[in-house]
């Protein structure tokens, strides 16, 4: 009698359905080795995207001869990846699958995950939701806080039965002490530095915290570190890799000084992440002034000047330091005193878990 083995044929990118399509791409993006993104050629995003797919498809059935050229295009026929409006090579993550990204970066660095009373915690908060401020269209992933009346509003050009996803409106609650996270990020070349990758847990990290905070009803902001301070849009954030770029903390501090300083929160936080010391500033002309080697003493003023600002406005500054050089651990520590602010010495692997809970217990305090 002859036995008959069965094998499962080796799937094509064709034959993936959109959920495990949309698996495969937020694991290449939490899994992608910020090691390669930072030479001083980094390929373009494009190639970066491919063979982080086809890496992540090597691990399932995928068909060996599957190409990431073959899986980008896929992904972005869903409509999952947009170029940017400037029309440059960069990727924006679309808001569903960046929702999804979030909470997959945040349930990878807590398990269980962290609760707070039975649900995910809400900034400061006890007592009962009563609406208020602007209305604003609800994005997924969210809570789902319904204004009726402005809900009902946009449907009624058309009828409820053809109600879409981005007619629902929500307006913020009075849950209690809303929060105001400014994330600052080293992109500089040192958090790749010598084949260690301590960008990509701390990418993983902001993303995790970006979820966080807006599920508990609060605003983030993040902020890319090089030789100057730039925003980072929502969509934007899976893709910041690292530059060989200089690291200006002032620049970063006085951004998020400007930005908290607009935002109704009754708590203010600055969180940097960082591996090292600032070797950059802006000059009154706005040219960049860099210098590498020791502590600068125009860097160090200006950067010191640019935390003691943050402590007049009333906001809090956060420092998670994971480099362990000692002149590093002194210039931070100093200007955490300096912003009445406080330094955590913490490593690559604790960077995640230990932001989220510090800032649950500022919570519970």
């Amino acid at each position: 009698m002859k036995s008959v083995i069965y094998r499962r044929k080796p799937a094509g990118a064709g034959s993936m359905s959109a959920p495990e399509l949309a698996r495969l791409l937020l694991d290449a993006l939490l899994d992608t080795d910020e090691t390669m993104t930072g030479g001083p050629l980094p390929p373009p995003e494009g190639e970066l995207l491919e063979q982080a797919l086809e890496k992540a498809a090597r691990k399932t059935d995928l068909d060996e001869s599957v190409s990431g050229e073959e899986l980008l295009e896929r992904v972005r026929g869903l409509g999952w990846l947009e170029r940017r409006e400037d029309g440059g090579a960069a990727y924006e993550l679309s808001p569903r699958l960046l929702r999804a990204l979030e909470l997959k970066a945040l349930r990878r660095l807590l398990s269980p995950p962290l609760r707070s009373g039975g649900s995910w915690p809400r900034s400061g908060g006890h007592g009962p939701h009563e609406p208020h401020g602007p209305e604003e269209v609800w994005r997924w992933g969210e809570p789902l806080r319904l204004d009726a009346a402005a809900t009902l509003k946009a449907v009624l050009p058309r009828s409820v039965g053809e109600m879409r996803l981005e007619d629902l409106r929500v307006r913020s609650g009075e849950g209690g002490r809303r929060l105001a996270v400014a994330l600052l990020l080293d992109c500089s070349h040192s958090m790749v530095l010598y084949g260690t990758d301590r960008f990509g847990p701390a990418k993983r990290a902001a993303l995790a915290l970006s979820h966080w905070v807006r599920a508990a009803g609060g605003w983030l902001q993040a902020y890319c570190i090089h030789d100057r301070a730039e925003s980072v849009a929502e969509g934007r954030l899976p893709f910041v890799r690292v530059l060989p770029s200089h690291t200006n903390i002032a620049a970063a501090l006085e951004q998020a000084h400007r930005w908290l300083r607009r935002r109704p929160a009754e708590e203010r936080v600055a969180i940097l992440i960082t591996d090292g010391r600032p070797t950059a500033v802006e000059t009154a002309t706005g040219e960049v002034y860099k210098n590498a080697w020791g502590l600068d003493p125009l860097i160090r003023e200006k950067t010191l000047a640019a935390a003691v600002r943050l402590r007049r406005l009333g906001a809090e500054l956060q420092i998670y330091l994971l480099g362990d050089e000692e002149e590093a651990r002194q210039f931070n520590a100093e200007m955490a005193r300096r912003a009445r602010g406080r330094l955590v010495l913490t490593d690559s692997s604790s960077l995640g878990a230990r932001m989220l809970l510090d800032l649950e217990g500022r919570r519970l305090a």
